[in-house]
């Protein structure tokens, strides 16, 4: 009796459970378009509202980092075809410091995949930041060539990719 009992609670519950897990199934087809509708519109004011603080958050770090100073901090926008850059380039007495990299990404999937990199090669990655899609990275590890070196190296990239924001 325990027994018949015991499975009777088990098959009760298993159909709980699969009855639960069940998807809506829609056999009218304006329903479900509407249904498909309505599920774009709500990820599509997600994305937007994401974008928005992307945006948001770029425009801020663009004000936290300011502009470059001559022998002081050297200030970089880099804009590539998946993920946009700001370097911030700091000097000590006109000699190399470190490096601070900014990289923030367009797509979910490439984000993901730079990030499961870790650090890239000397640039060690200090911060990531998910809902942003951004990666920071510093490096102590370059050339300890002076403010202009560092000038001339970026200046001289394509102004369409590269512009120091002075």
């Amino acid at each position: 009796m325990k027994q018949a009992i015991c499975v009777l609670l088990a098959v009760i519950t298993a159909l709980c459970i699969f009855a639960g897990c069940q998807k809506k199934i829609y056999f009218d087809e304006d329903e479900y378009n509407s249904a498909v509708s309505e599920s774009k519109s709500v990820e599509d004011e997600s994305l937007s509202e994401q974008e928005s603080e992307i945006v948001a958050d770029k425009a801020n770090l663009e004000g936290e980092l300011g502009k470059s100073e001559k022998n002081k901090k050297l200030v970089v926008k880099l804009v590539y075809g998946d993920h946009m850059e700001y370097v911030a380039i700091y000097f000590k007495k006109n000699v190399f410091s470190y490096i601070m990299t900014y990289k923030y990404f367009d797509s979910e999937s490439y984000y993901e995949m730079v990030k499961g990199y870790g650090d890239d090669g000397s640039d060690k990655l200090v911060e990531t930041d998910d809902q942003l899609r951004c990666l920071v990275y510093k490096s102590t590890d370059r050339s300890k060539a002076d403010y202009d070196f560092y000038y001339n190296l970026y200046s001289r990239r394509d102004p369409e990719i590269c512009t120091i924001i002075e």
